[in-house]
C-alpha cells in the first residue's frame, strides 16, 4: 500500500503567505516520514505567492485561481480544493488552526468523508496530540480513515527552514466557478492591531482572573518599571469590555514574541497559548493551581495578582530607588 499523499492549504495575509503555513511544512516532516507535501493556494492571481512557497520550501505548489476566489469564502474555496482532492482515495489534508482553517476544515472533511482533528499541538508516537478543556487535559488521537483534515495550532512548530536551492514546481490552475449561497464581497483587515504589542519586549497581560476593572492599575504600575512594554489580554478581558480589543492576545487576537510575558489571572486555554509561543520567558499568576497557564509557564506564581503584584511593584519600587541614589 503506497503512503498517502500530503496537502497543505496555504494561506496568504494581506498578500503575504502566513507564517503558519511554513510551519505546517515541520508538521508534516513529523507525520510524513520525509515524503514531500504537495501545497495547494487559493485565491486570484497567485502565481507570485505560489512560486515564493515553492522557493522557499523546494515543494511542489499547485495554485488555484479564479475571480471568485479574490476573498475567502468557505463554500468557494472547499470547490476549488475539491478539484484537486477529491482524486485522492488516501491524502492528508493540513491547515493552520487560523480563523480560516478551523472554518474550512469541518467543511473539506464532510465533502472527503474524512476524519477531522483540529487544534493539534505535537505528535507523540504517531499519534496527534492536542489540549482539551480548556488546556487541563491532552488526548493523542489516530485517525482510521484514508483520508484525514488536521488543523496545527500556529506557534506549536517552527517555520521550515527555507531551500533557496532546490525550487518545486509550480502549476497554475483555473477553478470554474461555481453558484453558492453567499458571496463574499470583500474583506478589511483588523481595525484594533496595535503594533506596541508587537514590539514590546515586556508584556503584562490581564485574564479574568484579576477579579474587576478596577484591577488593571496593578498591571499597568508593572508594566511602567520597564522602558518596552505593553498591557496584553485574553479574549475574555476584552469581551467584558476591560481592555480593548487591541490587546487581544491569541488565536483570535494577536501572535507576540516578547523576552518577558506576564499572565496574570489568565488561565491558559489553548486559543491564549498559541499566541504567546513565541515569549521566551512566561511568569504565570493565578489562584487555581490546576490552571492551564502553569503547564506552559517557565516561572509559576501560585497567588492573587491582588496580593502578589503589589508586593512586586514595592520590591521593583525599591531596587529602582536605590539604583537612582547609588548609580554604577
Amino acid at each position: 500500500m503506497k503512503d498517502p499523499s500530503i496537502y497543505i492549504i496555504a494561506e496568504q495575509k494581506r498578500d503575504c503567505i502566513a507564517q503558519e503555513t511554513y510551519e505546517l511544512v515541520s508538521f508534516v516532516r513529523l507525520i510524513g516520514k520525509g515524503k514531500n507535501p504537495v501545497f495547494l493556494l487559493p485565491g486570484n492571481n497567485t502565481e507570485r505567492s505560489a512560486r515564493e512557497i515553492s522557493q522557499k520550501t523546494g515543494c511542489d505548489t499547485v495554485a488555484l485561481t479564479g475571480n471568485h476566489l479574490e476573498h475567502y469564502n468557505s463554500l468557494s474555496y472547499a470547490h476549488a480544493l475539491m478539484e484537486v482532492l477529491a482524486k485522492e482515495a488516501e491524502a492528508w489534508i493540513c491547515l493552520s488552526h487560523t480563523s480560516m482553517g478551523y472554518d474550512l476544515a469541518p467543511r473539506l472533511a464532510v465533502l472527503l468523508d474524512a476524519a477531522c482533528i483540529t487544534g493539534v499541538e505535537s505528535v507523540i508516537d504517531g499519534s496527534l496530540s492536542r489540549p482539551i478543556y480548556s488546556g487541563r487535559f491532552r488526548e493523542e488521537i489516530v485517525p482510521k480513515t484514508s483520508r484525514v483534515v488536521v488543523t496545527v495550532l500556529p506557534g506549536a512548530f517552527r517555520p521550515c527552514q527555507e531551500t533557496p536551492d532546490s525550487a518545486g514546481s509550480v502549476r497554475v490552475m483555473k477553478t470554474p466557478f461555481r453558484e453558492t449561497p453567499s458571496q463574499t464581497l470583500g474583506a478589511s483587515g483588523p481595525v484594533h492591531t496595535d503594533s506596541t504589542l508587537k514590539d514590546a519586549e515586556v508584556i503584562v497581560s490581564a485574564g479574568r482572573g484579576v477579579g474587576k476593572r478596577e484591577n488593571l492599575f496593578l498591571l499597568s504600575r508593572l508594566a511602567a518599571f520597564f522602558p518596552r512594554s505593553a498591557i496584553g489580554a485574553s479574549r475574555s478581558v476584552c469581551d467584558l469590555g476591560w481592555l480593548g480589543h487591541k490587546h487581544q492576545i491569541g488565536t483570535t487576537g494577536q501572535s507576540v514574541s516578547p523576552k518577558l510575558y506576564m499572565a496574570c489571572g489568565i488561565s491558559g486555554a489553548f486559543q491564549h497559548v498559541s499566541g504567546i509561543r513565541g515569549a521566551q520567558t512566561i511568569v504565570a499568576i493565578n489562584t487555581d493551581p490546576q490552571a492551564a497557564i502553569f503547564q506552559v509557564a517557565h516561572y509559576c506564581i501560585l497567588e492573587d495578582i491582588t496580593t502578589f503584584l503589589p508586593l512586586l511593584i514595592e520590591e521593583l519600587s525599591a531596587k529602582t530607588e536605590d539604583l537612582h541614589e547609588n548609580p554604577l
